[in-house]
Protein backbone atom coordinates (compact mmCIF):
# COMPACT_ATOMS: atom_id res chain seq x y z
CA UNK A 1 0.00 0.00 0.00
CA UNK A 2 2.79 2.70 1.22
CA UNK A 3 4.10 1.75 -2.08
CA UNK A 4 1.22 2.06 -4.18
CA UNK A 5 0.85 5.95 -2.83
CA UNK A 6 4.60 6.31 -3.47
CA UNK A 7 4.44 5.45 -7.15
CA UNK A 8 1.38 7.80 -7.49
CA UNK A 9 3.24 10.48 -5.83
CA UNK A 10 6.13 10.48 -7.68
CA UNK A 11 3.92 10.11 -10.77
CA UNK A 12 1.75 13.52 -9.79
CA UNK A 13 5.58 15.05 -9.31
CA UNK A 14 6.64 14.49 -12.65
CA UNK A 15 3.70 14.49 -14.73
CA UNK A 16 1.86 17.82 -13.12
CA UNK A 17 5.00 20.74 -12.81
CA UNK A 18 5.28 22.90 -15.80
CA UNK A 19 8.92 22.39 -17.19
CA UNK A 20 11.33 25.44 -16.24
CA UNK A 21 10.14 29.08 -17.69
CA UNK A 22 6.62 27.98 -18.88
CA UNK A 23 3.72 30.12 -16.50
CA UNK A 24 0.68 27.71 -16.72
CA UNK A 25 -1.75 30.78 -15.70
CA UNK A 26 -0.74 32.71 -18.63
CA UNK A 27 -0.90 30.11 -21.18
CA UNK A 28 -4.09 29.41 -19.99
CA UNK A 29 -5.27 32.88 -20.46
CA UNK A 30 -3.90 34.83 -22.72
CA UNK A 31 -5.30 37.18 -23.92
CA UNK A 32 -7.52 37.33 -27.57
CA UNK A 33 -8.19 40.88 -27.64
CA UNK A 34 -6.45 44.11 -26.43
CA UNK A 35 -8.34 47.55 -25.85
CA UNK A 36 -6.20 50.52 -26.33
CA UNK A 37 -7.59 53.78 -24.60
CA UNK A 38 -5.58 56.79 -25.59
CA UNK A 39 -6.33 60.38 -24.23
CA UNK A 40 -5.63 63.41 -22.06
CA UNK A 41 -6.66 65.07 -19.00
CA UNK A 42 -8.60 68.00 -18.08
CA UNK A 43 -6.44 71.32 -17.32
CA UNK A 44 -6.67 71.56 -13.86
CA UNK A 45 -5.46 68.12 -12.55
CA UNK A 46 -2.54 66.97 -11.42
CA UNK A 47 -0.92 63.98 -12.40
CA UNK A 48 -1.20 62.54 -8.98
CA UNK A 49 -4.93 63.35 -8.99
CA UNK A 50 -5.05 61.75 -12.56
CA UNK A 51 -3.46 58.59 -10.79
CA UNK A 52 -5.13 58.28 -8.33
CA UNK A 53 -8.94 58.45 -10.35
CA UNK A 54 -7.64 56.05 -12.65
CA UNK A 55 -6.45 53.39 -10.33
CA UNK A 56 -9.64 53.82 -8.64
CA UNK A 57 -11.50 52.32 -12.04
CA UNK A 58 -9.43 48.59 -11.27
CA UNK A 59 -11.93 47.70 -8.72
CA UNK A 60 -14.85 48.22 -11.20
CA UNK A 61 -13.17 46.85 -14.47
CA UNK A 62 -11.96 43.74 -12.90
CA UNK A 63 -15.63 42.82 -11.98
CA UNK A 64 -16.83 42.45 -15.84
CA UNK A 65 -16.84 39.18 -17.83
CA UNK A 66 -13.62 38.36 -19.41
CA UNK A 67 -11.18 41.00 -17.99
CA UNK A 68 -7.59 39.89 -17.82
CA UNK A 69 -5.26 42.15 -16.68
CA UNK A 70 -5.40 46.21 -17.53
CA UNK A 71 -2.10 48.62 -17.44
CA UNK A 72 -2.42 52.81 -17.24
CA UNK A 73 0.65 55.04 -18.36
CA UNK A 74 1.46 58.28 -18.46
CA UNK A 75 4.60 60.34 -20.48
CA UNK A 76 3.72 62.72 -17.93
CA UNK A 77 3.02 65.55 -19.91
CA UNK A 78 -1.15 65.10 -19.83
CA UNK A 79 -1.50 61.99 -22.28
CA UNK A 80 -2.38 58.42 -20.73
CA UNK A 81 -2.93 54.92 -21.91
CA UNK A 82 -5.48 52.33 -21.04
CA UNK A 83 -4.03 49.15 -22.01
CA UNK A 84 -6.96 46.09 -21.44
CA UNK A 85 -6.77 42.64 -22.27
CA UNK A 86 -9.92 40.69 -22.60
CA UNK A 87 -10.64 37.30 -23.52
CA UNK A 88 -13.07 38.07 -26.44
CA UNK A 89 -14.35 40.91 -28.18
CA UNK A 90 -18.00 40.57 -26.95
CA UNK A 91 -16.55 40.99 -23.19
CA UNK A 92 -14.83 44.04 -24.42
CA UNK A 93 -17.50 45.77 -25.74
CA UNK A 94 -19.69 45.33 -23.21
CA UNK A 95 -18.00 46.40 -20.69
CA UNK A 96 -17.30 49.53 -23.02
CA UNK A 97 -21.05 49.89 -23.24
CA UNK A 98 -21.67 49.74 -19.61
CA UNK A 99 -18.91 51.10 -17.25
CA UNK A 100 -19.71 54.63 -18.37
CA UNK A 101 -23.24 53.89 -16.41
CA UNK A 102 -21.38 53.14 -13.54
CA UNK A 103 -21.68 56.27 -11.48
CA UNK A 104 -18.33 55.67 -9.72
CA UNK A 105 -16.59 55.13 -13.13
CA UNK A 106 -17.95 58.34 -13.84
CA UNK A 107 -16.36 60.49 -11.04
CA UNK A 108 -13.52 58.83 -12.49
CA UNK A 109 -13.87 59.63 -15.95
CA UNK A 110 -14.54 63.12 -15.27
CA UNK A 111 -10.92 64.08 -15.06
CA UNK A 112 -10.76 62.93 -18.57
CA UNK A 113 -10.64 65.18 -22.06
CA UNK A 114 -13.28 63.86 -23.69
CA UNK A 115 -12.65 65.49 -27.19
CA UNK A 116 -8.96 63.61 -26.68
CA UNK A 117 -10.25 60.20 -25.90
CA UNK A 118 -9.39 57.61 -28.38
CA UNK A 119 -10.96 54.15 -28.00
CA UNK A 120 -9.80 50.61 -30.55
CA UNK A 121 -9.92 47.05 -30.09
CA UNK A 122 -7.74 45.20 -31.68
CA UNK A 123 -7.28 40.73 -31.99
CA UNK A 124 -4.25 39.51 -30.27
CA UNK A 125 -2.06 37.58 -32.40
CA UNK A 126 1.14 37.24 -30.84
CA UNK A 127 2.02 37.36 -27.15
CA UNK A 128 5.75 36.90 -25.97
CA UNK A 129 6.99 36.73 -22.78
CA UNK A 130 10.29 35.52 -21.56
Amino acid sequence: MNRLILIIMVNLLFNCTAPPNQNTLLMSTKSKVVEVVLFEVNPGYSEEEAKKALTSLNDIVKLYYGFLERTTASNGDGKFVDIIYWSDIKSAKDAASDIIKNEKAAAAFSIIKPESTQLYHFDAFNQFEE
